[in-house]
């Protein structure tokens, strides 16, 4: 039903997620550390590179609040990217399938036919994990057992839940990050307040006209600290939540549509013994 050259074709697809994911981790300690270290050199001194990295506030730097943020940043960043990649290669698989009859007219009788369809899908597939190869290889199982269509369709609701709860399982170290960032983010606000509060002396402040300069100074530093984590955890959070919204969408769709094509091709095809 597939020809040798989209077999070739859909090796390219290879999926390991264990190495996506490390190669993800990866790219983002190399990229925030390149971010971090370009606003060190040539905006560290600048307000821009206060909010963004605490060069002059940290006691320690380059360990700072913000450099946390912005490294628990890029590896959401790295996370979604991944789970981009698998949503577009599902949808690879959805387009270039040719697995099921897709005329007006072919109808699943024999078990043979199940069985080459199946036994077509494992061979070119090297992710068998992916939604419509799962599908079809649990539906196809399923009816060469029971040759019952009730039993088949409800096979594959399960197998859809199935990988609706994985797809949950997925996203919970992305989930954990836009927890975490605003998280940092008034821990940040916190210690800034505490330090202002702590450093203020009443007898300099209503002292000297220096003194008060000196004050004022150390106490806008500490709450421009504690005011600007949040700021960098709110935009950090917001870019991070838009993406995932947009990338959990695709994977959804992709789902669904694997579980149209399933139905309208290989199930509604199936005759009832």
């Amino acid at each position: 039903m597939c020809s040798a050259s989209l077999k070739n074709r859909w090796r390219l697809y290879k999926m390991n997620y264990s190495k996506r994911n490390l190669l993800a981790l990866i790219i983002a300690l190399l990229s925030s550390s390149f971010i971090i270290t370009i606003f060190s050199v040539f905006a560290g001194n600048t307000p821009l590179g206060e909010l963004m990295t605490g060069y002059q506030s940290a006691a320690h730097y380059p360990f700072s609040l913000q450099n946390l943020m912005n490294l628990f940043f890029f590896i959401g960043l790295g996370q979604i990217w991944v789970r981009w990649l698998s949503s577009h290669e599902e949808n690879v698989f959805l387009n270039m399938s040719g697995f099921l009859p897709e005329d007006e007219t072919t109808v699943l009788s024999t078990d043979s036919e199940i069985d080459a369809i199946r036994s077509n899908v494992n061979n070119i597939t090297i992710r068998a994990d992916a939604f419509l190869p799962d599908l079809i290889n649990t539906c196809s199982i399923q009816y060469l057992k029971s040759h019952t269509v009730s039993d088949t369709i409800s096979v594959l609701n399960s197998a859809l839940d199935l990988h609706i709860h994985r797809l949950e399982l997925r996203y919970s170290l992305l989930r954990y990050i836009i927890w975490a960032i605003p998280t940092f983010g008034f821990i940040g606000t916190v210690i800034g307040i505490s330090d202002a509060l702590s450093k203020l002396d009443i007898i300099k402040f209503m002292g000297a006209h220096l003194d008060k300069v000196a004050q004022f100074r150390a106490l806008t530093m500490d709450l421009g600290f504690a005011f600007g984590t949040t700021i960098v955890a709110l935009v950090h959070t917001a870019i991070l939540v838009f993406l995932i919204h947009l990338v959990q969408k695709q994977e959804e769709e992709a789902l669904n549509n694997s579980a149209r094509y399933v139905l309208n091709n290989f199930i509604n095809r199936l005759s009832s013994k």
